[in-house]
């Protein structure tokens, strides 16, 4: 007779199983006591973040470590492929939105295949069970901590929906090395964002979390078996997605996919990053406004540039280029060369404090013609001048004498600049920088005058802020390097008027360009208002101007502060800005209201003569177009032309003028001063002959001057609360050879009429000089009190 002995292995088995499935009953059911009466635990406590850089185009500049040197990104779960979320649940979790933490089809299909019928083992920990091993760091390979492990789950199925938890798997679940989180593993195997991925794709970062190691795609053994792993996923995938483009879908799916490993993150525009990173931008994902392909371009332009200047000492420059209207970082080049410790390249000039040479110039002319002190056509002076111990001398060290604001500007003469400076009040320039973005650490008195021509330093971030207010109405912005634009209400500071913006911005049109080749034509074809600056002792060649949406700035120099003699911005720097220029798109609709005038502009173009810049009298042999600002710009009309009567026999000035007798002849007539420099620049003018006292008494006497009428000096005027109530006719009689008059007010140019025409002032309450110039050079002037009802 056959005994059969009891199969005591088995018996055991069947046991311990017995026992674990009460243990876990029992945990299950206390957990669900207990746990439910703990407050809301923190999901993402000690979470840490990498961080991860992108151009406005989507493309990844730069991924950086979390603290504990891994890389991970947190995203929600909206942005992450519905590929990747349903192949995960498919292979992981099926009944994850069903289940309370614990799938006990699950385990029991576990139990089966793995006990019952001595197969493969099966995992049967759910995606809640696997997210409470990750965010509290379990050691579920023992008992206890297996019993740990499923009593968070319940803990967190307690406090979250399902998609928080399904969310923060992605966040935690490792990929393979230093790889954790869905969003980092995307961005290193495929080099896109998570929410861009492929279906063959997701299949793959779907399997990897249950076995990071052995199938991390950084080695060729774990892309075996990850291929595999994939392999089975596709085939349950297109059992649950069969449809009639199954075939398709498996050619798809048969593709070999290509994966980029540690070694292929990129690392763009890496002082820009950095600046990010010192403004806190540190841990998560950042969407920037940097153009990548302007980037790219602007460093090989700059590269190629430095290389054909080497022969001349010059090995390192930095570029900006930031959109006018909204000033957001289009390209960020802070040196030639991050990693060239010769040229100190890690230093990011973009930022560095350096002296900006003559390119202040232009904001110095911007307050003198908010001030009321000039115009573009106003004449100056380049003469030699003293200001106590300060003597300004210009770069080539000669004076050229009188020439007009706008050349004197776009020729950066430093006397006229200085000048200018020495008569802005309120604010003077050293305050006005201040409330432009620009506080300097020392009091106004160690920089005196010296201000405009670089007698400080500023970055080229402020410099580059500066030069957007004369594209923006005179608005100061901050820099902004976001893709999306904040939703910010506030009004922007308004460090310029409108007008002067606009005018300081026309004289910088003017500025001739350079005359080499390429370069040439492009500034015959593209407009654009730039300035050049050299700093003291030539260590730094700037360029810098606006066109169309953009402004850029380009620096040439040493970041050790060493000189060198073709540090010259328009030699060094400027041919350098063209190149650059020469890559921004063209766009004749930005530049048409980059360089067009509004409506809204209170400025108006009247003729003016060409040598004095003044209203012409009648013997001024030309004229010219140029802009004022009504009721602030100082106009004259101008007395430089006079004609005298010479007598035809004697050649000496005659009393008065006898046709056939005398002949009218025009001379320049100019202030000592300025005749003095047009002889010190060799420039000698022809001059009347003498005149006898005689003929000098009669012509005063018969000279008529103009008499005012209105508004009489005697009386007090009252003003209404109506705008037609606050004019106030101006009108007066003239000699009747005048042909035209001009109104001043406080020397505020008001207008122009012909004689027996009225202008309307616009008065506002206050003591006032009025005065009426006619074309003869006659004036009258009387005092007016106004006062408001």
């Amino acid at each position: 007779m056959n005994t059969t002995m009891p199969n005591t292995g088995w018996h055991s088995t069947k046991l311990w199983l017995l026992r674990t499935l009460l243990a876990v009953f029992i945990t299950a059911l206390v957990g669900l006591l207990l746990l439910g009466v703990f407050s809301k635990p923190d999901l993402y406590a000690g979470y840490q973040q990498g961080s991860a850089y992108f151009a406005s185009n989507g493309e990844l500049l730069s991924l950086r470590l979390a603290p504990d040197q891994r890389y991970r990104l947190r995203m929600p779960l909206n942005e992450i492929a519905p590929t990747l979320q349903q192949a995960t649940l498919l292979y992981e979790d099926r009944h994850f939105y069903q289940h309370l933490g614990l799938d006990f089809a699950a385990v029991g299909r576990a139990f089966w295949q793995g006990v019952i019928l001595q197969g493969r083992r099966q995992g049967a920990s759910t995606i809640t069970m696997q997210l409470a091993r990750l965010r509290y760091k379990l050691n579920t390979r023992t008992f206890t901590g297996k019993l740990q492990q499923l009593g968070y789950a319940f803990y967190l199925e307690r406090h979250f929906t399902k998609d928080a938890l399904l969310e923060a798997y992605f966040n935690y679940a490792p990929y393979g090395g230093n790889i954790e989180s869905a969003a980092a593993a995307s961005l290193i195997y495929f080099g896109k964002e998570a929410s861009q991925l492929t279906l063959p794709e997701a299949l793959v970062l779907a399997v990897i979390p249950q076995n990071p190691n052995q199938r991390s795609p950084l080695s060729q053994q774990g892309q075996q078996q990850l291929e595999l792993a994939r392999q089975r996923l596709a085939a349950l995938w297109q059992q649950q997605h069969f449809t009639h483009t199954a075939n398709s879908l498996q050619l798809s799916l048969d593709l070999p996919l290509r994966y980029f490993s540690r070694a292929d993150i990129p690392h763009q525009a890496v002082h820009f990053i950095n600046q990010l990173r010192q403004q806190g931008h540190y841990a998560g994902r950042f969407y920037s406004s940097l153009h990548l392909p302007l980037q790219q371009r602007f460093e090989q332009v700059l590269t190629r540039y430095l290389q054909r200047q080497q022969a001349k000492g010059l090995n390192n420059a930095s570029a900006l280029l930031v959109k006018r209207s909204t000033l957001q970082v289009q390209a960020w080049l802070g040196s030639a060369d991050f990693s060239n410790n010769a040229i100190a390249g890690q230093v990011d000039g973009v930022t560095a404090a350096r002296s900006p040479g003559s390119a202040l110039k232009p904001f110095v002319y911007a307050l003198a013609l908010q001030q009321g002190l000039i115009h573009p056509q106003s004449l100056l002076t380049d003469l030699p001048r003293r200001y106590g111990s300060f003597n300004p001398e210009n770069f080539d060290r000669q004076f050229v004498g009188p020439l007009s604001a706008t050349n004197a500007l776009i020729n950066s003469r430093n006397l006229p600049a200085v000048q200018l400076q020495a008569g802005l009040q309120q604010p003077d320039f050293y305050q006005w920088l201040a409330k432009a973005g620009v506080p300097l650490d020392k009091p106004a008195s160690h920089y005196g005058l010296a201000l405009v021509l670089g007698g400080m330093e500023l970055s080229m971030v402020q410099l580059v802020q500066l030069y957007a207010t004369l594209g923006n109405g005179g608005n100061w912005q901050a820099l902004n390097w976001q893709q999306q634009l904040p939703n910010s209400k506030l009004p922007l500071p308004q460090v310029l008027s409108p007008e002067a913006a606009y005018l300081t911005l026309a004289m910088l049109r003017q500025h001739s360009g350079l005359q080499s080749g390429v370069v040439s034509e492009l500034i015959d074809s593209t407009p654009v208002a730039w300035k050049t600056g050299t700093s003291y002792a030539f260590r730094d060649a700037w360029a810098i101007g606006l066109t169309g949406d953009y402004v850029l700035a380009v620096w040439l120099g040493n970041f050790d502060g060493s000189s060198n003699p073709n540090l010259v911005g328009r030699t060094a720097a400027g041919p350098l800005f063209f190149e650059l220029l020469a890559l921004l798109p063209e766009n004749p609709q930005t530049n048409e209201q980059l360089f067009n005038p509004t409506p809204a502009l209170n400025i108006k173009k009247v003729a003016l003569c060409s040598r004095s810049g003044d209203l012409p009298n009648k013997y001024c042999p030309h004229t010219e177009p140029g802009w004022f600002i009504p009721g602030v710009s100082p106009i004259n009309v101008s007395d430089v032309h006079r004609a005298v009567p010479i007598n035809n026999e004697t050649g000496l000035q005659a009393c008065f003028h006898q046709p056939g007798t005398t002949t009218l002849t025009v001379f320049e007539f100019w202030p000592s001063e300025i005749n003095q420099a047009f002889q010190q620049a060799g420039i000698m003018l022809a001059q009347p002959p003498p005149m006898q006292q005689l003929c000098v008494d009669k012509l005063l006497l018969s000279r008529q001057p103009p008499q005012i009428r209105s508004p009489q000096p005697q009386l007090t005027y009252q003003l209404g609360k109506q705008p037609d109530q606050q004019k106030i006719a101006l009108q007066a009689s003239f000699d009747g050879a005048v042909t035209q008059a001009h109104w001043f007010i406080d020397n505020r140019y008001l207008g122009a009429i012909t004689p027996g025409e009225t202008l309307f002032w616009q008065a506002e309450a206050g003591h006032y000089q009025l005065r009426v110039v006619d074309n003869l050079g006659g004036v009258a002037s009387i005092s007016v009190r106004i006062r408001e009802d």
